[in-house]
């Protein structure tokens, strides 16, 4: 579905952008409701309020988006991201239509239903079919109005984006500039003292474990810990419990019937002649007589299967009689694809030429598209419907059993009484394994937030909803010095370390600076010379160094002229002498070559950066009140 939203003059940056991926989230969970008069606000956008409503229904159908697309309960980092990204969307969202509005920029009615009709979801047999159109936003209970509403604002979005970045150039100059600079690389060679190799050379005394103690005593704080019991509720437990009556396999085949659409396939089989390469208009004849030679082989009687495994040069089908299976239109490549289902079944093609080589194709069979039929469906379908039931029976199960236990507050009698298991968690705090669940921030953080003997609301963590009650609790505090003692002189040892390799880098890279030579004084001081080989400025990760920005930026300031840089550079408890080994230019022969691949790259990259700058502008101009704390 993703795919009928695109446009050349778009990315997915401009989709997250301006949260235009309204569209899509509408489709997978939902319309957002329409926010009500007086209704609380989570921001104001040049005096035009952003409901609360509005903002939570977005977040929510992000945080499904993201759970669906990762497979994982997100951290508390990524929530609190998700609902900055959400509040940042329906702003920019605003601004964006605000400025269509002030532009005199609108999508007409007839606008927004050719849009519709174009959407291969809505069409039957290539062309737009009412009916599946409102089965579809049936099914997902929405009404045309709504959806209509959704596509218009992404519409309209999407001109004022696209107008602006229509008008976006790229001059030969700027090009061959980005090159370079994405093109150019550096090879460094470096030596590496590890702070590790100074701590046995470090004294720690007593006065100054206890010194660090008491600076650092915060850092050592227990945080608190709980162990709780829990019931869990999931679908497993009721699969053969649910009823799939005939009807609701009939309506579920009905409503997704776009989903059992079949595209024709064919199964054939063929034969490849290669040609080779250097061979030239030779190789190329020599190639084409061998094909025709074999056609007429075929047709004289001789097995198909039989010359594909003597003589095709397709090494993967050729034991197999040269058998491709069955495939669909646009599997194989354009020629092939062509004659391949122009053929009916036993029919074989005249000879073939595509890049490959020369082919010859025999089709074996043909299955027609088309609707699959109902009954070879159906077990498919009650699957699918079952596990549905067994999901909602799983929280319909939840919700009756936590009724029950507030008010009795006895989760083990509860449990007793109805043949459930209740499962008991040892002591753990936020960070720590739970147990099953593994390190869980939900499972964590909800348990956390129990008192003893208090009952938490269900949590859902993918298929189970669980009901957790706090067994004990154990509060944070900050342990004495004979607690932590170890800890603290490991603390000490290694600062002390980092300090002697540090003074000792610096005393290196003075020798280097002096003339002295990076071999002398690695034989010397048994240290091993390496390089990182050569980089570009995109790396993220300097091999056998790892991720600085700062050494990035000054390893492109480096010249043969200036090998050095003017500092040491300390990475985690390691420090690194470097000196630049190897400097390659951009390559303009290359750079002609592909020069307008590059420029249609690049010039999508200098699009997005200009909407960036634009969405800021809009920002800065703009009245912008927050409510809402993330």
């Amino acid at each position: 579905m993703l795919g009928w939203m695109r446009k050349q003059t778009r990315s997915w940056f401009v989709y997250i952008a301006f949260g235009i991926i309204i569209v899509v989230f509408v489709f997978l969970y939902g319309f957002p409701q329409k926010g009500q008069r007086g209704e609380a606000f989570v921001a104001k956008v040049n005096n035009q309020k952003i409901a609360r409503r509005s903002y939570n229904e977005l977040y929510e159908n992000m945080l499904m988006f993201s759970r669906n697309l990762y497979k994982r309960s997100l951290t508390e980092k990524e929530i609190k991201q998700l609902r900055q990204r959400a509040l940042d969307n329906l702003v920019e969202q605003a601004l964006v239509i605000q400025e269509a509005a002030r532009l005199g920029l609108e999508v007409s009615p007839e606008e927004v239903k050719r849009e519709i009709a174009h959407t291969p979801l809505f069409q039957s047999e290539g062309v737009f079919n009412r009916e599946v159109y409102l089965r579809q936003l049936s099914a997902r209970r929405m009404t045309p109005g709504e959806y209509e509403g959704a596509v218009a604002t992404e519409m309209l979005t999407s001109k004022l984006v696209g107008a602006l970045q229509s008008t976006t150039k790229l001059s030969d100059k700027e090009l061959y500039e980005r090159y370079r600079l994405e093109s150019e690389k550096v090879n460094l060679r470096f030596l590496k003292l590890e702070a590790s190799d100074f701590g046995d050379k470090v004294e720690v005394s007593k006065e100054e474990v206890g010194a660090h103690y008491e600076k650092t005593q915060e850092n050592y704080r227990m945080p608190a810990r709980a162990k709780v019991r829990y019931l869990s509720f999931e679908p497993k437990q009721y699969r053969g419990e649910v009823e799939i009556k005939p009807e609701e396999i009939e309506d579920f085949y009905r409503v997704n019937e776009d989903r059992f659409m079949q595209e024709k396939k064919i199964r054939a089989r063929h034969i490849l002649i290669e040609v080779k390469k250097e061979g030239g208009g030779q190789a190329e004849e020599v190639a084409r007589k061998k094909a025709e030679d074999t056609r007429k082989k075929i047709e004289e009687g001789e097995d198909f299967s039989q010359l594909a495994k003597k003589l095709s040069q397709d090494t993967a089908s050729a034991a197999k009689g040269g058998d491709l299976g069955y495939f669909t239109r646009g599997q194989m490549v354009k020629g092939f694809d062509d004659v391949a289902f122009s053929l009916k079944p036993g029919e074989v093609s005249p000879v073939v030429r595509t890049p490959l080589g020369f082919h010859l194709i025999k089709v074996e069979d043909i299955q027609e598209g088309g609707v699959e039929p109902l009954e070879k469906a159906r077990g498919i379908i009650e699957g699918e419907l079952r596990e549905e039931k067994a999901e909602a029976r799983a929280r319909e199960e939840a919700s009756l059993a936590i009724g029950r236990i507030y008010r009795s507050g006895d989760m083990t009698g509860y449990a007793k009484e109805h043949g459930l298991g209740v499962q008991e968690t040892g002591f753990f705090s936020k960070g720590e394994p739970t147990g099953e669940f593994g390190i869980n921030e939900d499972f964590s953080g909800a348990a956390l937030l129990l008192k003893t003997g208090e009952i938490s609301p269900i949590i859902s963590l993918g298929e189970k909803h669980l009901i957790l009650q706090l067994v004990e609790r154990k509060e944070p505090y900050v342990p004495g010095l004979e607690e932590v003692e170890a800890k603290v002189k490991k603390a000490v040892r290694r600062e002390k370390a980092k300090k002697a390799a540090r003074e000792e880098a610096e005393r290196l890279l003075s020798e280097l600076a002096s003339g002295t030579n990076m071999d002398q004084i690695a034989k010397r001081e048994r240290l091993i010379p390496e390089e990182t080989g050569l980089f570009t400025r995109g790396t993220a990760y300097i091999h056998k160094i790892g991720p600085s920005e700062e050494l990035l930026r000054e390893a492109f300031s480096l010249t043969p002229e200036k090998p050095l840089p003017g500092k040491i550079y300390g990475i985690k408890d390691d420090y690194y002498l470097v000196q630049l080994k190897e400097r390659v230019g951009a390559d303009r022969e290359k750079f002609q070559a592909d020069k307008e691949k590059l420029r249609e790259r690049l010039l999508a990259q200098k699009r997005e950066e200009r909407v960036k700058r634009w969405i800021k502008s809009l920002k800065e101009k703009a009245a912008i009140e927050i409510a809402l704390t993330i």
